[in-house]
């Protein structure tokens, strides 16, 4: 049995970053960039307008009263250069290309128009309003760097700088392994004996709330012979692979013996941790392993704290898991046995209460949770308002 902190580092250790692939820009939201990226182009490519109104040729600054000849328009989009001479104008947009000489825009606020001359009514500094060419970045220069994580705006960067599609570490291809002869889906007749099957849902919802879909999921029965061909069928297929339920020592609990017959490389069983005890962690060449108690709390609380970071790791986001804090803990609490121990809890503005219902089993009260409180295996005793280490859910 190891610690849990000794489990951490555990899984820190041996899960390492995927591969790259190249994607549509639009597929690549909450990726990590695989490569440097460098504009294409100049951005702006053209001295552009930044406002509706009037581009002008002008010696300096415009004075009030000042006036131009007006000689045509510009509009976004337009692709035709166009030259303006010292007193004349062009009727401009926003986003067009400044035409050739023009000094400064002028807002169309701040203008008279009449008979084919513009007459300026307030004073204007010269090169207002006028985005100069790679003036947001030059053609050759880094715009984004290796290892960023793409979120809605840099998907819009990468588009103006000139990219379809970008090289990007591949998301991990998760596949969950539900076991138990009692479980029924829900909506199902119940009979005597059985329960409805929880634990993919609650699994799955939580990977795709961080951004890790389930790409499969497998149902099996408490045989040996089911447990061996399933797990079999998810590592050939899968970079991680999940297990609920199956992995204590009861008679029927084939997993642990399935995995080691498949000759995974075994990392550790069992955590010195409640909810959670038995939980399995090991590998097999590169795809990654974990083997969850069936219990539904158990399951969800190491997936918040072991299986997210991994995933976060293989996906080049660094082995970062839940956001911890201190935060004060109201009402203390007395902590039984020498385990480390995961409470459900919930924040308020004075800190964090202990909620009622910690049994690994039940999940009325994680429905409800938005924290969990790590307590270590050498803390008995925490005192009223005492500062005690949060994840926040």
């Amino acid at each position: 049995m190891v610690s849990v902190e000794q489990a951490l580092d555990l899984v820190q250790q041996k899960v390492k970053v995927l591969g790259n692939e190249t994607l549509p820009i639009a597929q690549c939201l909450g990726r990590v960039l695989a490569m440097d990226v460098f504009s294409k182009i100049d951005i702006p490519s053209f001295p552009q307008s930044a406002m509706d109104g009037y581009a002008v040729n002008a010696l300096g600054d415009i004075e009030i009263g000042d006036s131009f000849t007006l000689i045509g328009e510009v509009q976004a989009g337009d692709t035709q250069e166009v030259e303006i001479i010292p007193g004349q104008a062009v009727r401009i947009f926003t986003g067009a290309a400044v035409p050739k000489d023009a000094t400064t825009v002028v807002i169309q606020e701040v203008v008279t128009r009449m008979e084919g001359q513009i007459t300026v009514n307030k004073t204007v500094m010269d090169g207002a309003n006028i985005r100069e060419q790679g003036e947001q970045i030059m053609s050759g220069d880094t715009g984004l760097q290796e290892g960023t994580i793409v979120t809605p705006s840099g998907i819009g960067f990468l588009a103006m700088m000139g990219y379809a599609q970008m090289k990007v570490i591949k998301k991990p291809v998760i596949h969950l392994v539900v076991t138990g002869n009692e479980l029924v889906a829900p909506g199902e007749l119940l009979k005597y004996g059985e329960i409805y099957e929880s634990n993919s849902v609650t699994l799955a919802s939580a990977l795709a709330q961080y951004g890790f879909p389930v790409t499969k999921i497998h149902f099996i029965k408490d045989t040996y012979k089911a447990t061996l061909d399933g797990l079999q069928v998810a590592l050939n297929e899968s970079d991680v692979v999940i297990t609920s339920g199956g992995i204590s020592v009861g008679d029927y609990d084939f997993v642990g013996r399935a995995f080691r017959d498949l000759e995974v490389d075994e990392h550790f069983y069992k955590v010195k941790q409640k909810p959670g005890k038995p939980l399995f962690f090991a590998t097999k060449k590169e795809t990654v392993i974990f083997a969850l108690p069936g219990n539904p709390a158990s399951a969800l609380t190491s997936l918040y704290y072991y299986i997210l970071p991994a995933l976060n790791q293989m996906s080049g986001k660094g082995f970062e898991g839940l956001k911890l804090s201190q935060l004060p803990l109201i009402g203390g609490y007395s902590k039984k046995g020498d385990r480390a121990q995961f409470l459900k809890g919930f924040l308020t503005k004075e800190g964090v209460e202990i909620l009622e219902g910690q049994s690994s089993a039940m999940m009325h009260t994680y429905a409800i949770t938005n924290a969990l409180i790590y307590l270590p295996e050498d803390t008995s005793e925490v005192s009223e308002m005492e500062r005690v280490t949060v994840l926040t859910l």
